[in-house]
């Protein structure tokens, strides 16, 4: 059970705030203000980008991988600590980069399918904000088997879709 709280707190460690911490260029106060790997890439381009969404994804499956029986319910809390950071309570990510660890750590089958699909929808609508909302399905999908497992899942799901309908009021 202890590794809940665990990635409670390692998913508070954002990459955005490194990533600001390292370059002198404070996601949350430039751009639209969030930490997240989309304001990177629009403040300090492909390589911010990558850094912020890699440092994000990597510190959810590190912790995944030793999560055990409690992986949606880590998940899950990764999800929390990332959008509401133990440290800045109102200044996390949308989670996008933490669902993507969760996906990947989960079933690498489900995020290569998932990123094909996401690049599909991308190239067709011309859209990569709300096309990545759709990839948010596989997560429950994922899970499909297990009751509590796809609660949890769902849960996490609507968290980070709420957390962007939220965002997007914001930008």
């Amino acid at each position: 059970m202890w590794i809940i709280i665990v990635g409670y707190v390692v998913g508070s460690i954002l990459g955005g705030r490194l990533y600001g911490m390292w370059s002198g260029q404070h996601l949350a106060t430039t751009g639209s203000g969030n930490t997240g790997a989309r304001n990177a890439l629009r403040i300090g381009g492909k390589r911010a980008f990558l850094f912020v969404y890699g440092f994000d994804v990597l510190k959810t499956i590190l912790v995944l991988s030793i999560s055990g029986p409690y992986f949606f319910e880590t998940g899950l809390a990764l999800t929390l600590g990332h959008i509401y950071p133990i440290w800045h309570i109102r200044s996390g990510g949308k989670g996008y980069a933490v669902f993507s660890g969760i996906i990947l750590a989960y079933s690498p089958l489900c995020f290569i399918v998932g990123l094909l699909l996401l690049l599909l929808l991308i190239k067709v609508t011309r859209n990569s904000r709300e096309t990545g909302l759709v990839m948010l399905v596989l997560l429950p999908l994922a899970a499909w088997g297990d009751a509590t497992d796809v609660g949890l899942a769902g849960l996490t799901m609507l968290l980070i879709v709420y957390h962007h309908i939220r965002g997007k009021q914001r930008d």
